[in-house]
């Protein structure tokens, strides 16, 4: 198998990542468990070439000699896979073909054999590089003679393609086994949509198939975009035992389901196979070995005979990233050999996911500045997707940006009132109060939109830091400083920062904070909700400042009144109340006049004095709300 993609599409020229896999006769390239750990021991012969039209520098590419990864001494093969980087101009299509010869003795066909792959580097009309499909099958697949197959040819695509297989149909494909120059059993047919072959096996012996897996853009492209090839043996054996039923798996993990993995990460599990015939014994297991696994021997489980137990450990690197298939079939020792058993497992990086939500960068919020009691937080689906709680634990977390620590985290599965499944988004409600002065972003495990199982581009998870940040505002804290003789406080103020989109007004000292909220229904409503928050009442050093001035300029015009009032009443004329007596008025009259004007003059400079004080009052429009009545 060899496949390709674009690892670094900013560079000029592209860099290509090539990664060929490629098994072997044992007895010519012998390999041990000692020089898988070494991890330096190569085998295979060859080159892989470009043929004509070529990009420019483009002729030899590299060698087919890999590191050996698996081998099994009982089939009689060893395998290997690696990887290399090649630079390509951008829009180019040119075929990179390995020939040579020597198969193993055929039953038909032979001679010479040819593996080639094709490579294009055409942007793709959602502006990104294709990642060709890559394809993992077992070496050797036993079969018995007269017995129907459906064997299933494993294929994982990266983009999550639409893939076909077909028959491989030109020499550089296929060389001496192209599928024109086979005579294989009538029965014999590819279904290329799912990808499996049906084969009813006459003759004993060996048996070469050549295939090629297009992939496509879309469901109803027509133009591929890539050819990968796959070529793996079919051996042929008949036995008098009559029981044909073969060993089977039974491990924790469902077949062809994704494990999500790290790079740099390491992952141990048990592989459990039960052998189903009676009186029968595993013999071995045939398995293709990703870098990076090792495995352990074979032991019977204590509690059942008939179940073989072995342990893999899977450590992942960096330049796995997408799915890693370790393929494995246990053999009895009757011969009959169990299906072919994939796990699939996936290496993500948190910029690199494939799910839908995150390619589209599909609309979510709040982000940005938020408040600490921030309790809705809204994921919206692409048009006419939906999807529906799924069955299987995993997790929405909310991550510290500085530890990238979890902060809170909800079980999807059981949090039902946390976590809301609706026709048109997701909606996550917490009940935390956030920590001031931090910053976090919401991580989306796989299995949240599509269970795990599916191994589907929207099982993926969305762990991107830069996907779904948000910040909490800062708030003012309080340190205090203590000695042995002294004591003092310090208040420290922390700047906050208010994005654009929140409105503050404020009025007389009430600051109203507006935030918009959207509902999702199935038909889109818009609310808004109004948080109104009252700040403690503070008196300005101003107002402080505008009473002082008030005061003294209150106190200036008294002054100025009373003295207004002393001047007038000092000039008042003297009025004499002993007016001489005339002959006409007889003493009591006379008193009795006295008491009237006395009365009179006195009522008379009491109304002089209260209208000089209104004149002395008087004031323009501007100032007349005040009004000082002095009476004496």
């Amino acid at each position: 198998m060899i496949t390709w993609r674009v690892i670094n599409s900013s560079s000029n020229p592209l860099v290509i990542e090539i990664f060929q896999r490629h098994a072997w006769n044992y007895v010519t390239w012998p390999c041990t468990n000692a020089l898988i750990s070494a991890g330096n021991y190569m085998i295979g012969s060859g080159s892989l070439v470009c043929t004509a039209p070529c990009p420019p520098n483009i002729s030899t590419l590299n060698s087919v000699a890999v590191p050996c990864t698996g081998y099994n001494i009982i089939e009689q093969y060893v395998s290997g896979e690696n990887r290399f980087n090649i630079r390509v101009p951008s829009n180019y299509i040119f075929r990179a073909v390995f020939t040579s010869s020597a198969w193993f003795i055929l039953v038909t066909g032979g001679s010479t054999w040819s593996v080639s792959t094709e490579i294009n580097t055409y942007k793709r009309s959602n502006g990104r590089y294709n990642q060709a499909p890559i394809v993992t099958m077992l070496p050797i697949i036993r079969l018995r003679s007269n017995l129907t197959y459906y064997i299933k040819i494993n294929v994982a695509d990266n983009d999550f393609d639409r893939y076909t297989c077909i028959w491989s149909n030109s020499s550089q494909e296929c060389g001496g086994v192209c599928r024109s120059l086979l005579t294989l059993p009538t029965s014999t047919y590819l279904n290329e949509t799912s990808c499996i072959l049906r084969f009813t096996p006459i003759i004993v012996g060996y048996y070469a198939i050549a295939l090629t897996i297009l992939d496509f853009e879309n469901d109803t492209s027509t133009a591929y975009l890539s050819r990968v090839p796959i070529q793996f043996i079919l051996r042929v054996w008949s036995s008098p035992n009559t029981c044909t039923t073969p060993p089977i798996y039974i491990g924790d993990v469902p077949a062809d389901q994704c494990i999500f993995v790290e790079p740099g990460q390491s992952l141990t599990m048990l592989i459990r196979i039960k052998v189903q015939c009676a009186n029968a014994t595993l013999n071995n297991t045939i398995g293709v070995y990703p870098t990076g696994f090792t495995q352990s021997s074979t032991y019977l489980d204590p509690y059942d005979s008939t179940i073989n137990v072995f342990q893999v450990t899977y450590v992942a690197s960096a330049n796995q990233v997408g799915q890693n298939l370790f393929c494995f079939a246990g053999v009895d020792s009757i011969g009959n050999q169990g299906d072919s058993t994939c796990l699939r497992f996936t290496v993500q990086i948190s910029t690199d996911s494939r799910n839908t939500l995150y390619i589209d960068n599909a609309t979510h919020f709040p982000i940005g500045l938020v408040p600490k009691s921030q309790s809705i937080w809204t994921l919206k689906y692409p048009e006419g997707i939906t999807y529906n709680r799924p069955t299987t634990e995993a997790y929405i977390r909310f991550k510290l940006s500085s530890t990238q620590q979890d902060f809170l985290t909800y079980d999807v599965v059981k949090e039902t009132s946390n976590v809301n499944y609706q026709t048109d988004c997701l909606v996550i409600t917490t009940n935390v109060i956030f920590t001031p002065g931090e910053s976090f972003f919401i991580s989306l495990d796989p299995g949240v939109f599509l269970p795990i199982s599916s191994c589907l581009r929207d099982s993926m998870g969305i762990t991107d830091p830069t996907f779904w940040p948000f910040q909490i505002a800062s708030e003012p804290s309080s340190t205090l400083t203590t000695s042995t003789t002294t004591q003092s406080s310090t208040t420290t103020i922390l700047n906050r920062t208010v994005p654009t989109i929140r409105t503050l007004s404020t009025t007389h000292l009430l600051l109203t904070t507006k935030e918009t909220t959207v509902v999702c229904t199935t038909s889109i409503s818009l609310s808004t909700t109004i948080k109104t928050i009252v700040t403690p009442y503070v008196f300005p050093v101003s107002g402080i400042v505008g009473i002082i001035v008030g005061s003294l300029l209150i106190i200036t015009i008294l002054v100025i009144i009373i003295f207004q009032l002393r001047k007038r009443r000092n000039a008042k004329p003297t009025i004499n109340p002993y007016p001489p007596p005339t002959k006409k008025h007889s003493l009591s009259g006379t008193l009795q006049q006295y008491f009237i004007k006395t009365r009179t003059n006195i009522q008379a400079a009491r109304r002089s004095r209260n209208n000089t004080t209104y004149s002395a009052l008087y004031t323009p429009d501007s100032t007349r709300e005040i009004l000082v009545d002095i009476d004496f």
